[in-house]
């Protein structure tokens, strides 16, 4: 497979290197063969590309090969964005976006929207979201190919992740690795391993983030894929750093600082510079750090004056003012086309019926107008005892987190110590000490949880979702002797959010039953599953284990805690035996849920 890839990877260098230098009489399958040159080698000699393109481009206009305009279009503002040229870049993503929706090549323009938006991401962070969204929703409106919604999966996982939406951001990585593993990408595999590894190492989770590190980086040495070696570098340094090797961290640093200089990479020159600045200080050799520091403000201010964000900022009101006018003279038209006769009538009767209701009402709109004034006071009280609510919650929260997850974490250290101090003298003691480290850690854990819950006004389908999914990732890792899956078809469903409590009393439910399958029933295979039809959800919890129905006292107050919060959603906990182990149940309506 490598052999195969370095072939492909030698014929294409072939082929930029002919078709750069001849900028006439292209063919519409040569213009085709540019523009589908794979994605590392475009960004590889961005230089070499940026002459190539331009030459595909003007013989894709004088042969009025549209797809071949768009397409060249596609490819500048990709190579101007690696230039750290922001202005061409999103005037090329401009113009690409307008000839792909002529052509109705949707799945072309939610990739441009989806593209531009994780480009910005670090520039102007809600208009990235506004973009990546737009994309997404696109996207999977016109059920595009796993190759376009793979990376606009991955990339909107980034942006959860910047906005503190671990969880979340977990949720789409994934999602987008099985659809890269599903289709053998190559390209984009490391990509999805390289985040789920940077998050994990975020996290404290050395060991398994180093292993996605690895897998990315011996694909992309496979492949030959340089830019995406040089970023493998900088994750190597980064990796170091935070495991204090600073010997390791700072060799991987110039590494990636070398690769990205000779291919023109800028984002990575400049935040290279910046992490070797920050090497130099912990070592306090603040004469080195200092230096790297200064080169990394002229790279960063290089790429990003303040008079190009606003030339930006002036070119997003223009693009979207030109769709606007669009829309506007596409409707005009279409009312232009409609009966003259008919509206004119309707317009009479209009104007009749409204005549009618102003002299009838009249009167009714003075009484009706003292009524409104007081609702809204009414709801403006509302709204600020709800704001004060809020805010009391969040406090609770901080408190929770800084104050008992701190002592119960200063509990679980001081057990371990004890744990040493006694040595193996006291097997018994000793035990129970890990029983009472165990059950801290487990407070821990839903601590957490309740916290994740009240920091948040309503729980969509999606956060729940996210929250299980990430519970069910943590008991993989933990338990290797259980097979653990998790299926939802919600997540193209249009549902109402829930309350927070009615959230955390789902997920509690879920998370209390999988723990009964583990401890009590002895299970080697645990389902869970969300179902989500058009007037309810079902929840259901599948395990192969011993059963509980002949024995359900042994499970404690568990099953009893089960059903209240079942009872508070307004449902039933359903416990059914199954011919080899047991399925729970319950169901909730899709209501308006949440205030």
């Amino acid at each position: 497979m490598a052999t195969k890839l370095l072939k492909l990877h030698f014929g294409f260098v072939l082929l930029f290197s002919f078709l750069e230098t001849t900028a006439q009489n292209y063919t519409k399958k040569q213009i085709d063969s540019i523009n589908q040159v794979p994605y590392h080698l475009k960004i590889e000699n961005t230089f070499k590309s940026e002459k190539t393109f331009l030459n595909g481009l003007s013989a894709a206009k004088a042969l009025n090969y549209k797809t071949g305009i768009a397409d060249s279009y596609a490819n500048l503002a990709t190579i101007y964005f690696y230039q750290g040229k922001y202005e061409l870049s999103q005037r090329y993503n401009n113009l690409a976006i307008k000839e792909y929706s002529a052509l109705k090549r949707f799945d072309q323009v939610a990739s441009l929207y989806a593209g531009y938006g994780y480009h910005m991401k670090r520039r102007d962070f809600p208009e990235a979201l506004r973009y990546m969204q737009k994309g997404i929703k696109l996207a999977e409106k016109n059920n595009v190919s796993e190759e376009v919604l793979s990376p606009i999966y991955d990339n909107y996982g980034v942006l959860k992740e910047m906005n503190k939406e671990f969880d979340s951001a977990y949720y789409f990585y994934r999602k987008s690795l099985e659809l890269k593993e599903k289709v053998s990408d190559s390209i984009g595999i490391p990509y999805s391993l390289n985040k789920i590894g940077m998050l994990q190492l975020l996290e404290g989770k050395f060991a398994v983030a180093k292993e996605n590190l690895d897998r990315a980086y011996s694909i992309r040495l496979k492949i030959n894929d340089k830019i995406g070696i040089a970023e493998n570098l900088n994750y190597y340094g980064s990796y170091y750093y935070e495991i204090n090797d600073f010997k390791k961290s700072k060799e991987y640093f110039i590494k990636a600082l070398e690769f990205s200089k000779r291919y023109n990479y800028g984002y990575l020159k400049q935040e290279n510079l910046k992490r070797m600045a920050e090497v130099y200080e912990v070592q306090n050799n603040y004469k080195e750090a200092l230096e790297y520091f200064k080169k990394h403000i002229v790279c960063r201010d290089s790429i990003s004056d303040e008079a190009i964000r606003i030339r930006q900022a002036e070119m997003h009101t223009k693009f979207d003012t030109e769709e606007k006018e669009k829309q506007i003279l596409l409707q005009r038209a279409e009312l232009a086309e409609k009966n003259t006769t008919l509206i004119i009538a309707f317009g009479l009767f209009l104007i009749s019926v409204l005549i009618g209701f102003f002299v009838y009402n009249r009167q009714k709109m003075r009484n009706l107008q003292l009524e409104k004034e007081n609702q809204l006071k009414d709801a403006l009280l509302k709204i600020e005892t709800q704001n004060r609510l809020q805010e009391q919650r969040l406090q609770i929260s901080r408190d929770l987190h800084d104050n008992i997850g701190s002592q119960l974490t200063f509990i679980i250290s001081s057990i371990d110590n004890l744990k040493y101090a006694i040595g193996q003298d006291n097997p018994k003691v000793e035990e129970k000490l890990t029983k009472i480290s165990a059950f801290t850690r487990e407070t821990i854990a839903e601590l957490r949880d309740t916290i994740w819950a009240m920091n948040k006004d309503a729980i969509t389908i999606e956060d729940l979702e996210a929250r299980i999914s990430n519970f069910i990732e943590n008991a993989k890792t933990s338990l290797s002797g259980i097979q653990f899956e998790f299926k939802s078809n919600c997540s193209d469903k249009q549902l109402h959010p829930f309350s927070s409590k009615d959230g955390m009393n789902m997920y509690r439910i879920i998370q209390e039953a999988v723990n009964n399958a583990i401890k009590h029933a002895e299970a080697s295979r645990i389902q869970v599953e969300i179902n989500c039809l058009k007037d309810e959800i079902q929840f259901q919890i599948l395990d192969n284990g011993k059963g509980m129905i002949d024995d359900q006292n042994s499970f404690g107050n568990g099953l009893t805690t089960m059903r209240k919060r079942a009872n508070e959603l307004h449902s039933e906990l359903q416990i059914q035996e199954l011919e080899k182990g047991t399925a729970i149940s319950f169901q909730i309506s899709n209501r308006k849920n949440f205030d």
